[in-house]
C-alpha cells in the first residue's frame, strides 16, 4: 500500500492551498463619488416682486406713521372744505399799523387754514430747530411788521409724532392758500394785514427768497413734500394799504 500522499490527497484534506491563486475575478473599483456643490437658485421675477412689495409696504407704513398728524390735518381740511363746503371765517379787526416792538408777543393768523401761532422774533440759524417747536419763527435780519422789506417766517409742515408740540405741523395746509387770501400779524391792539400774491416751490438751498426790497412783503416758508426737506414751499403776501 502506497502511503505517500499525492497532490490530490492534499486537496481533499485541506482544500485549495493558500499559495494557489484565486480564479475568481475581483469586482472593478467603484468610481469616485463627486461631492455635490450647493449653488443658490437665481431669484425669479416673483421673488423680486415680493421683495419690492415688502419694501414699499414698510416704507409706506413708516411714512404714514411718522407724518400721521399732518396727514390727518390735511384729510380733515379736505373733508371740511371739499365735502362739507365749510368756509373759514376771515373776520379780523381793521388793520391799524403802528411802529412794531419785536419784544412784544405777536401771533400769526391765517383764517383760511385755521392757523394761529405765536411768532418767535429774530431767530438765528443755530436756534431754528428748537424754536420751531415753540411757534412760527422769524428769520433774524429780515424786516419787521410795518417796515419796508421782506418779513420772513418759517414753520413746520410735519414733525415726529412723539414730539410734544402744538406747532409741529402749523404749516401743513400752507399749500391751500391762493391769491387774495388774507394773512394777519396781531400784537396787542395792533393788526397788520397782508394779502397773498403768489406761491411757488423752490430748492432747499435757494436763499433768494429772503431778499429784501422796497415793498412791504411777508414771506411764509415750509418744507415740502410733507415729511421731507427736499424743497421749500414759499407763500408771498403784500401788506394791505
Amino acid at each position: 500500500m502506497n502511503n505517500v500522499l499525492d497532490e490530490n490527497d492534499l486537496k481533499n484534506i485541506f482544500g485549495e492551498t493558500p499559495e494557489s491563486p484565486s480564479t475568481e475575478s475581483s469586482p472593478p473599483p467603484a468610481p469616485p463619488t463627486s461631492e455635490k456643490v450647493y449653488a443658490p437658485e437665481k431669484p425669479t421675477i416673483i421673488t423680486i416682486i415680493k421683495f419690492v412689495s415688502l419694501f414699499l409696504g414698510i416704507f409706506l407704513l413708516s411714512y404714514v406713521g411718522i407724518n400721521s398728524p399732518a396727514l390727518a390735518k390735511k384729510s380733515q381740511y379736505f373733508w371740511d372744505v371739499s365735502v362739507l363746503k365749510k368756509v373759514y371765517s376771515q373776520a379780523v379787526p381793521t388793520p391799524t399799523p403802528e411802529p412794531f416792538n419785536p419784544a412784544s408777543t405777536a401771533r400769526l393768523v391765517i383764517p383760511k387754514i385755521g392757523v394761529e401761532a405765536p411768532i418767535i422774533w429774530n431767530v438765528n440759524e443755530t436756534e431754528l430747530k428748537t424754536k420751531l417747536l415753540e411757534g412760527v419763527v422769524h428769520s433774524r435780519g429780515t424786516a419787521l411788521p410795518g417796515q419796508q422789506g421782506n418779513i420772513f417766517l418759517i414753520g413746520h409742515s410735519s414733525y415726529y409724532p412723539w414730539v410734544n408740540s402744538p406747532y409741529k405741523n402749523v404749516f401743513t395746509l400752507l399749500d391751500q392758500l391762493r391769491k387774495g387770501d388774507k394773512i394777519f400779524i396781531k400784537y396787542s391792539s395792533t393788526v397788520f394785514s397782508y394779502e397773498v400774491i403768489g406761491s411757488r416751490v423752490v430748492a432747499a438751498d435757494d436763499t433768494s427768497v429772503m431778499n429784501q426790497g422796497q415793498d412791504y412783503i411777508l414771506t411764509l416758508m415750509t418744507c415740502v413734500p410733507i415729511g421731507t426737506n427736499l424743497n421749500r414751499l414759499i407763500v408771498t403776501a403784500r401788506q394791505s394799504q
